[in-house]
């Protein structure tokens, strides 16, 4: 395990006795020139104080505020030597600030410089433009703080630079017995929260968290002599892919991934075969951390949630094919129904009294309605189904759209609403799709623009085709739709509150029909209004074939 031997911020002591040992050599030299003591002390003492400031506070050099007196202290010291005696060279005292905040973290060394640049540029601005005080330091004095100032930087700098070297090389010295260390005295990974493992590059464990000593079933006995390849049992599912993982991070020096199996008898398999997920990480010591996670429950809940998922796919499909089932055999006798309450309501057989033929007309059109109500349940069930098939084939749009405007004429002018068309374009309106898909659109949209018309009231169908694509649009000015609505428009089984108003209630499916018809054509549908102000049901349909492949 790797543990430090080098006092963390010892090199803040080093480096300040440097710096006083390289002013006492100065004061020194000029002693023995026969300057005199009491000239020099004065200034002597002054460069002394960020050395003084940072002994001192070394006990405290992880807090912040210790880390910021004594960066500011050599910088007040940089600010005081450039009015005492010159800005130049003095200035160099400025690179103290930050060679002392390379010994605290690498993060200070920013803040230090952006400090020592501000107050730089404001002392020589302040010398520049007059602001700054005339110096007070004689010849003599200003000659020796420039020398002693400049030399002490120099050897300041240098036992920084020796400490912060001396520093990163300490964080990576380990103890000769590294190699038997319990888990309870490495505690390298214990924060970690699945199992944490460390091997040497032989493959010997060497230490390992709490997690791992659980999981793994090991104890002290086990470090300096287990191998990773006796870490967990091999069988026909596992054969030594760990072993294998940790031969390649050796030759590869890169992180591997892999996810073991245990055998059923495993300690900790329980009643499903454990998955572990292994990371194995090399080290440049050569060294190996194993990181490992138990994914037995996550790998069961996933399993769990595959068979849901696939369980209610299967009740969606049989559901579906139920409906579209029922649906299919209630249409034949509704034919049947709908066929003799007609030859009724003709008077094929004679005539009919009163009240019995007004009952015909009540069976015939409630059949009527409830064979369109099945008629979608059974369309959008095959969709739902993926049954639903697209049959291609060119045709005029011009045709559908008469086509449909004469089916649906009769219920219109039943409910007293005009229906008109408007067809643009000098050509025909030939396009690649599904005919009777198209139709389908036409017809629900119409006969739902129909059914929210009041009377005296007006449908209007507008075709035409502008850059590739079929424009389709049905608008009336009936009873309109709010902004609620409009957010439900291609939902199943949905209604507008409108619907409220109104005789004939829908299935709620004719909308939803005819916005996936179109989204398998590769269109779109879109619906706008405005209560009171009518809607615009708008449809986009792909020329060709082609286009609709591309889109």
């Amino acid at each position: 395990m790797v543990i430090l031997n080098v006092s963390s911020h010892r090199g803040l002591v080093f480096s300040n006795i440097i710096w006083a040992c390289a002013i006492a050599a100065a004061l020194g030299a000029a002693l023995l020139k026969g300057i005199s003591l009491d000239t020099l002390l004065p200034y002597a003492g002054a460069a002394l104080f960020p050395a003084v400031m940072g002994l001192l506070l070394w006990p405290f050099a992880r807090a912040e505020w210790a880390q910021m007196l004594v960066i500011f202290s050599w910088i007040g010291l940089a600010i005081i030597a450039s009015f005492a005696i010159s800005f130049v060279p003095m200035a160099v005292l400025f690179l103290c600030a930050p060679l002392a905040a390379a010994l605290f973290e690498r993060e200070k060394v920013i803040e230090a410089m952006v400090l020592s640049a501000i107050f730089a540029a404001i002392v020589f601005y302040a010398d520049k433009f007059g602001y700054a005080p005339e110096p007070i330091a004689s010849a003599v004095q200003s000659g020796w703080g420039e020398v002693a100032g400049i030399m002490a930087t120099i050897a300041f700098m240098l036992g920084a630079m020796f400490s912060v070297s001396a520093k990163a090389e300490g964080k990576a010295i380990a103890t000769p017995d590294a190699a038997v260390l319990s888990p309870s005295q490495s505690g390298f990974a214990q924060a970690y929260p699945g199992a944490a493992l460390k091997f040497d590059g032989k493959g010997r464990l060497l230490s390992a968290s709490d997690n791992a000593l659980s999981l793994f079933s090991l104890s002290d006995k086990h470090m300096g002599s287990l191998m990773i390849s006796e870490l967990m049992p091999s069988n026909e599912v596992n054969v030594n892919e760990l072993a294998d993982a940790f031969a390649k991070t050796g030759l590869t020096g890169q992180t591997e991934k892999i996810t073991v199996t245990a055998p059923t008898d495993y300690p900790n398999a329980m009643d499903n075969p454990s998955q572990i997920r292994f990371e194995l990480v090399p080290q440049a010591d050569g060294n190996v951390f194993v990181f490992g996670a138990d994914q037995s429950g996550t790998a069961l809940k996933l399993s769990e949630l595959e068979h849901a998922q696939a369980s209610a796919a299967k009740q969606a499909a049989e559901k579906t094919l139920f409906f579209a089932g029922v649906s299919h055999e209630l249409r034949t006798p509704l034919n049947a129904i709908i066929g003799f309450s007609d030859m009724m309501r003709s008077r094929l057989f004679g005539p009919l009294p009163g009240k019995y033929a007004e009952y015909a007309d009540l069976i015939h059109d409630s059949g009527q309605h409830m064979l369109d109500l099945i008629g979608d349940v059974l369309d959008l069930s095959k969709v739902e189904a993926g049954k639903y098939e697209l049959h291609y084939g060119e045709f005029d749009v011009a045709d559908v759209v008469r086509s449909s405007l004469k089916m649906l004429r009769p219920s219109a002018d039943a409910a007293e609403v005009a229906l008109d068309a408007e067809i643009t374009g000098d050509s025909d309106l030939i396009i690649d799709a599904d005919r009777k898909a198209v139709r389908q659109i036409l017809l629900n949209l119409l006969s739902n623009a129909v059914k929210f018309t009041p009377k005296g009231g007006r449908v209007v169908v507008k075709a035409r085709i502008e850059k590739d694509m079929l424009h389709l649009n049905v608008e009336d000015n009936g009873i309109g739709m709010n902004a609620s609505d409009l957010e439900k428009i291609g939902a199943p089984y949905s209604q507008a509150d409108n619907a409220q108003l109104i005789k004939t209630r829908g299935s709620g499916l004719g909308l939803s029909l005819v916005k996936t018809l179109a989204e398998l054509h590769g269109g779109q549908f879109k619906v706008t209004g405005h209560p009171g102000a009518g809607t615009k049901a708008n449809v986009y349909l792909p020329v060709s074939k082609m286009d609709a492949l591309l889109e």
